[in-house]
Order: C-alpha cells, then structure tokens, then sequence
C-alpha cells in the first residue's frame, strides 16, 4: 500500500513539473510564442506597408558586449542599407557598418528568439509604423550575460 501512495505521489509531482515547464515557456509578461509570432507578423505587415526605405533612428544595443557596442549610434538607412553610423557618445562616423540593425534585421531577430522559444522575450511596437522600438530577449535564464536588448528611437523618414 505504501509503494503505490509513494507511486502516486511521484506520478503527481511529475505531472505538475511537466505544467510548470509549458508555463515557461510564455514569455515574463505571459505571452505565448504563438502569441508573440501574431503580433510580429501583424507589426511586420504594417512597417511593410509604409514602403520605408531610406529613414534614420538611434539604435542602442544592451548586452555584456565589447564597446561601442552599447553606445548610442544614429543610423542611416537608404534602400534598407545602413549607409552610416554616428556614435552618439563622441560623434565619431564608424567604418564598421554591422554593429547596428535595420528594422528588416530587427524583425528577424524578433523571430529566430521565437525560433528558438528564448525563455524570455519582450517586444513593443510603434503603434504607427509597426516597427520593433524595443526588443528584449533572454535565451536561457539560467545563463548569465546572454540577455540582449535592442532599443530604436526617433525614427524619421528620408527623402
């Protein structure tokens, strides 16, 4: 009688472990990636239907990342190529033009963390454009310093 309670016992804990793993797997605001792959497609089609494709943010990248990797960096983007980049801490023009995203870059970021089903993800949009304005994403929680977010700013059309 004793083994099969103690059976039982282990058979419920087991179950419950087994729903406390699918309720992580929502994002922190409790999001599922379901969810999550709605509203970025449904952002997505609406940046799209702007046709923006020569506009200027300030794109800053947060993460345990050598500098200037988390500066504040003024983007340039002309036919959805990033043409320059300013360091927004001491105005100097960067060659490298790969540090920043583009709001394309920033969506497909958005989906490989949904891909990959990271343990955390938070995203807000522009209510107008639909453009990604902060981008936040925590592959494995257990993990310290792989935390990254992404934030865009003032974005303004170009002629």
């Amino acid at each position: 009688m004793m083994k099969i309670l103690q059976f039982f016992t282990l058979l419920v804990i087991g179950l419950l472990m087994v729903m406390l793993v699918n309720v992580m797997a929502m994002s922190a605001n409790g999001e599922s990636n379901s969810l999550l792959l709605e509203k970025l497609k449904e952002n997505h089609q609406l940046w799209r239907s702007q046709q923006i494709e020569n506009y200027q943010y300030i794109y800053q990248q947060r993460c345990f990342c050598p500098l200037p990797s988390n500066a504040p960096l003024k983007v340039s983007v002309k036919n959805d190529k990033i043409t320059q980049v300013v360091n927004l801490n001491n105005n100097q023009v960067l060659t490298d033009l790969t540090l920043p995203k583009t709001i394309e870059e920033l969506f497909n970021i958005i989906k490989e963390a949904i891909k990959r089903n990271a343990d955390e993800i938070l995203i807000t949009y522009d209510v107008t454009w639909g453009y990604p304005t902060r981008v936040a994403i925590d592959y494995q929680k257990i993990l310290a310093d792989d935390e990254i977010t992404y934030t865009v700013e003032n974005l303004s059309k170009l002629n």
